[in-house]
């Protein structure tokens, strides 16, 4: 898929010349978008790698081949998005969409996003769950369990 098949969005895993941190050249790698600008020009991306040795931090979102959403990323190896190595770069820059993130390993992301950069999210953890969980609530009420099920991008049942 070439990146002007659709705009691109939150959770799509790409093939991008990501740059090294001192800019003196780059490498084409996979990167999660993390933000695409309304224009479809930036992206912030996050760098994914496939060394899995190196050891793991908090900032770490793990996505390994036996999870049941690995198929949708395009990945072909277990990989590693690395939270802590963020860039903004041009679409041109991007080669083309591998796959995207489905809403399990967002979450993950989510998760590593939160430690990675040190944001405190203890005073709005409660109210935001329990939003979410009225939010989910008021979707089965409405469309029931296929509802759901499409909400949270799973097989109905």
């Amino acid at each position: 898929m070439t990146p002007a098949s659709r705009p691109l969005i939150r959770g799509d895993i790409v093939l991008v010349a990501f740059p090294f941190t001192d800019l003196s050249t780059t490498k084409r790698r996979p990167a999660v978008v993390l933000w695409a600008e309304p224009s479809q020009v930036d992206f912030t991306l996050a760098f994914i790698s496939s060394q899995l040795s190196s050891g793991r931090s908090s900032g770490d979102a793990v996505i390994r081949s036996t999870h049941p959403e690995f198929g949708l990323t395009g990945l072909v190896v277990d990989s590693r998005v690395r939270a802590s190595k963020l860039a903004t770069l041009s679409r041109g820059l991007i080669t083309r969409c591998l796959g995207r993130l489905g809403p399990l390993l967002s979450a993950d992301l989510d998760r590593a996003l939160i430690a990675a950069l040190g944001i405190n999210t203890v005073p709005f953890r409660e109210e935001g769950r329990r939003d979410e969980c009225q939010r989910l609530i008021t979707i089965h009420a409405s469309s029931g369990i296929k509802g759901l099920a499409a909400e949270l991008g799973l097989a109905a049942p």
